[in-house]
């Protein structure tokens, strides 16, 4: 039964084990990403504002939920590469779960509530990354991504290109897609970047290509997330 006293065991998993977990978690993604040839690679923990950045790691406000992985340069079409840069997020948990079990088992670490905790969550996990389905905010699962890699449908994975520039001698910015077809005409420029990354956002995987002119392109990467 629930109690008091309990309640420094969910402190524990929400906020120490379970980040641990979804670290773990992208660094298998990133591991195998990296390892086939991926580049520009970031992971992203937790959501909401940007607390700080370092290296390839990006850490937000909320640290302890969510977070996800991108990369550039491994095509939609690489069948393989992105079969197992999908798997590799649960290859890290199931590993790092029965790695626990084994130290538990010869005595190299004291059972407790944070092994116990540890090969739970990292289990759990492993469940509902691999279990086929689309969540609440429109993303897939891996297990729904990789279901539909060995259908051949690489749909779900297809990264759309968009490109936003201002039109020669004219204060109109106009947002293309990567068959340079006009997608929408815009007045200004803080209304043109708000719907463009609005109809990023909402067709991810997609990279939003901001053309600035003398102040060079500016690169915006909405991922296949949760990766």
């Amino acid at each position: 039964m629930f109690d008091l006293k309990d309640i420094p065991k969910l402190f524990l998993a929400f906020f120490i084990i379970l980040p641990i977990i979804s670290i773990i978690h992208e660094a298998g993604h990133v591991f195998f990403a990296r390892l086939l040839g991926a580049r520009n690679i970031q992971i992203v923990i937790g959501s909401g504002k940007i607390i700080a950045r370092k290296w390839i790691f990006e850490i937000r406000k909320y640290y302890f939920w969510y977070g996800f992985c991108y990369f550039d340069n491994i095509d939609e079409s690489q069948k393989l590469r992105n079969i197992i840069i999908y798997l590799g997020g649960t290859i890290f948990n199931t590993l790092a779960a029965l790695f626990m079990v084994y130290l538990v088992s010869y005595n190299w670490v004291e059972p407790g509530i944070f092994t116990y905790q540890f090969i739970y969550f990292s289990l759990y996990y492993v469940f509902f990354a691999l279990f086929p389905m689309k969540y609440p905010d429109g993303n897939f699962s891996d297990g729904k991504i990789l279901l539909e890699l060995l259908k051949n449908n690489h749909e779900l994975i297809n990264q759309k290109r968009y490109q936003l520039a201002a039109e020669k001698d004219a204060e109109v910015w106009i947002l293309k897609n990567n068959r340079g077809e006009e997608i929408e005409k815009f007045e200004s420029f803080e209304q043109a970047i708000n719907k463009s990354e609005e109809i990023a956002k909402k067709n991810r995987p997609s990279r939003l290509e901001i053309n600035k002119g003398e102040d060079g392109t500016e690169v915006q990467i909405f991922p296949r997330t949760p990766l």
